[in-house]
């Protein structure tokens, strides 16, 4: 045997003999037991920690949702309880005696108005019923009040009325002359036009509720973050055929209830019969007045100081303009003071459609003087296009149609009563729209 062989497996001299473990232990087995109870221990805090958490943030977010969820609550009670307050008070005018038929029919187009977009919406399911049954029965109302009076003699303007299809409010126009055109090329010359016979029109610009009526689905939409669809706001995004057919399928439906005067539809108007409503007597640059200023932000809806500044768009000083007339975009309808033949909005809000084909030299053409003057041949003209992303313009030559009015985005200038742009009658635009007249059948 070898000695030193020997020596290894002999047991050390000074003590016990180190215990054996097997290869990659790091200890006996109870150390090793120890050491996994241990870690047991730590995973199972670990884990109470998170359950403890866990239920915390659950409790926190079922408080934060029941002091929301009652906050909330409290919120709708109060705005249901101030909306029935306001619909109380339309239907207590309802026990005036002395409302004539128009008056009547005008109130309740509002109380409808005001219970379908305030009340209803917060009302609980139970009580839905009750009022979809109430608007029914105004709306029944509405159309037995409806009547078309044509005037009584002869150039008078026939009575207002409501128009149960489509609750427009019409105001009688008489019929007369007026001088028309303006100050710019495409205005000029400015000559005698006479409108021979009355006619009604719109009081206001056609909402989105009013042409959602007749054409359902019909979406106003956005402009940037500013919402265009509310329902007391003027319909825009409405191309002239559009417009052409709102105005068609309201002249059928009045038609079969027999309410239509024989000869007359509903229609665009022609740009004479437009600007002669919109002066309504008067030869000034603007309807209340020869200035803008802030004394036209309570008549027009347009781009003032305060919009411009918003919008990070340039506004000369010499523009005119108002400080603020309270609106950035499209207005509720009749949110301004009406002319003098109460119409609402016929400068600013949004712009209008007419009738005629677009000619800048239109007003030298003898044809377009005189008595109920229309042009109704297109014209081919220079329409400015934008590319998308900012890449710039480009124009095409195409026939237009009219546009009257000016709108929210526009300057005082392009406020005017004689001020008239156009556009292609298959576009749209986020500041256009229209309003009816109930006027002689164009031939």
């Amino acid at each position: 045997m070898n000695p030193k062989h020997d020596d290894k497996t002999k047991p050390a001299a000074s003590g016990r003999a180190k215990p054996f473990f097997p290869p990659g232990s790091t200890g006996s087995p109870a150390m090793r037991l120890r050491a996994e109870l241990q870690h047991e221990e730590a995973k199972l805090r670990i884990f109470k920690i998170f359950m403890a958490l866990f239920v915390l943030c659950v409790g926190a977010f079922l408080v934060y949702s029941g002091i929301s969820y009652r906050a909330e609550s409290q919120d709708r009670a109060k705005r249901l309880s101030a909306a029935k307050e306001t619909l109380a008070g339309l239907e207590s005018g309802l026990a005036d005696a002395a409302l004539s038929p128009y008056a009547r029919a005008s109130l309740l187009v509002r109380i409808v108005n005001a219970r379908t977009e305030s009340v209803m919406p917060l009302l609980p399911h139970n009580e839905l019923r009750a009022a979809e049954q109430a608007n029914r029965r105004d709306e029944e109302e509405i159309e037995k009040l409806a009547k078309v009076s044509p005037p009584a003699e002869a150039g008078q303007p026939g009575a207002d009325f409501i128009v149960p299809s489509a609750h427009l409010d019409m105001a009688g126009i008489p019929a007369g002359k007026f001088r028309m055109g303006g100050s710019m090329d495409n205005e000029m010359p400015v000559r005698e036009v006479a409108i021979t016979h009355p006619f009604w029109i719109a009081r206001t610009e056609v909402t989105n509720r009013q042409i959602q009526m007749l054409i359902p689905g019909f979406n106003s939409s956005k402009w940037g973050d500013f919402r265009l669809n509310l329902p007391s706001q003027p319909a825009v995004r409405v191309r002239w055929d559009q417009a052409v057919m709102y105005c068609r399928k309201l002249t059928e439906l009045e038609r079969a209830a027999g309410r239509l005067p024989s000869g007359y539809e509903y229609r665009l108007p022609t740009e004479a019969e437009w600007e002669y409503a919109c002066r309504a007597g008067t030869s000034t640059d603007y309807y209340w007045g020869k200035e803008f200023g802030n004394e036209g932000a309570k008549y027009a809806n347009g781009l003032d100081y305060k919009s411009a500044e918003r919008f990070g768009w340039r506004l000369p000083p010499i523009a005119g303009a108002a400080d603020d007339d309270g609106h950035r975009v499209a207005a509720p309808a009749a949110s301004f003071q009406p002319n003098a033949w109460g119409l609402y909005d016929m400068s600013g809000n949004a712009a209008e459609w007419c009738f005629d084909w677009y000619d800048p030299k239109a007003y030298s053409d003898p044809a377009m003087a005189g008595a109920d003057p229309v042009k109704r041949d297109p014209v081919g003209v220079g329409f400015t296009r934008y590319r998308p992303f900012d890449a710039g313009t480009w124009t095409t030559e195409t026939a237009c149609r009219v546009i009257r009015g000016g709108d929210w985005g526009m300057e005082p200038k392009k406020l005017r009563s004689a001020y008239r742009f156009f556009m292609p009658p298959n576009e749209s635009d986020t500041a256009v729209g229209f309003r009816p007249v109930l006027a002689r059948e164009i031939r």
